[in-house]
């Protein structure tokens, strides 16, 4: 395959799972933000919590659409991409809610900001940090057409 085609292959992916990260965030953030309002807190782990509970969510979806469809022509959907894929989840979720519980425990313990916009600000930080580790590790590990593994699992 020409460099060109590559190159252009490659930036129609980046812009699937782009659009694919733009989806999660919603349901990511959406999830956050419908626990805050169900049953609003200030407590720190519970917050952490929410967030857990909204990164779970939203790493389905990642799951879902990207294999489906941003990955589609490497997608197996065999048990080496499935512990790939979970390994990749459960490093997104840790530096995701690291990055978070650093950015929102401050605010809420020595501020009065709102809950809503200190979770809020911190979600968006987190989750963008979080998201260009995943498309490497989805891109060149879960997703990638070299696999460690091929025919053993």
């Amino acid at each position: 395959m020409r460099r060109r085609e590559k190159l252009k292959r490659g930036g129609i992916r980046f812009s699937k799972f782009t659009a694919v990260g733009l989806l999660n965030a919603a349901v990511d953030i959406g999830t956050l933000n419908l626990l805050l309002w169900l049953e609003p807190t200030r407590v720190p782990w519970q917050l952490a919590l929410y967030n857990g509970v909204a990164l779970v969510l939203a790493n389905l979806n990642s799951y879902f659409w990207n294999s489906q469809w941003t990955f589609r022509g490497r997608s197996e959907h065999g048990l080496w991409q499935g512990f790939a894929f979970a390994g990749q989840a459960l490093v997104n979720i840790g530096m995701s809610s690291g990055l978070f519980w650093l950015l929102v425990r401050p605010i809420l313990l020595h501020t009065e900001v709102p809950t809503y916009l200190a979770g809020n600000a911190a979600k968006v930080v987190s989750v963008a940090a979080a998201s260009v580790v995943s498309y490497f590790l989805m891109r060149y590990v879960v997703f990638s057409r070299r696999r460690p593994f091929r025919g053993r699992l």
